[in-house]
């Protein structure tokens, strides 16, 4: 018997998600700074249309992200500019005289709304994915908790407490 393969899937609250490329996007996106970033989940055990209360708040925090997240978020991303820089030993790498500088060197790809239950079971989560010029390799990924940036690494490094 053959699995049905789902291409969009309504959802009440959030309108349309469509399954694009492997990722589950919704129809609204993300706003930071001038730029709109597309926002996509993983389906709670995989069942289409299945977001967890958890999932849910996750979503309605990216879309209600302050208009200076940017900013406020910038001093995060620069120390892990600047780690990457002090462990390369990167001479090319200029030194940022302003933490919002960092965004210069960034192309946003994605807002991942993971499953809740692979982790953080009690906060709402998800991780800004981006590209990034000092490690063109892995990419940039910076977590928000309850809505807060609180770790920025390289992708698929972030989970520490």
């Amino acid at each position: 018997m053959m699995k049905k393969l789902w291409a969009s899937y309504y959802d009440a609250e959030f309108g349309q998600i469509r399954n694009e490329s492997n990722h589950w996007t919704l129809e609204q996106y993300a706003v930071l700074g001038d730029h709109c970033v597309p926002i996509c989940v993983d389906f709670e055990q995989g069942q289409i249309g299945e977001l967890s209360s958890l999932q849910r708040e996750a979503i309605r925090q990216a879309l209600a992200l302050p208009s200076d997240v940017l900013s406020i978020t910038a001093p995060l991303v620069l120390q892990n500019y600047n780690v990457y820089r002090e462990m390369i030993g990167d001479e090319e790498m200029p030194q940022l005289a302003n933490p919002i500088q960092v965004w210069d060197e960034v192309t946003f790809s994605y807002i991942y709304v993971p499953p809740h239950v692979e982790y953080d079971l009690h906060i709402p989560t998800f991780k800004l994915i981006a590209e990034c010029d000092w490690e063109k390799e892995h990419g940039l990924e910076v977590r928000f908790r309850s809505g807060v940036a609180d770790d920025a690494d390289q992708i698929g490094e972030t989970g520490r407490v």
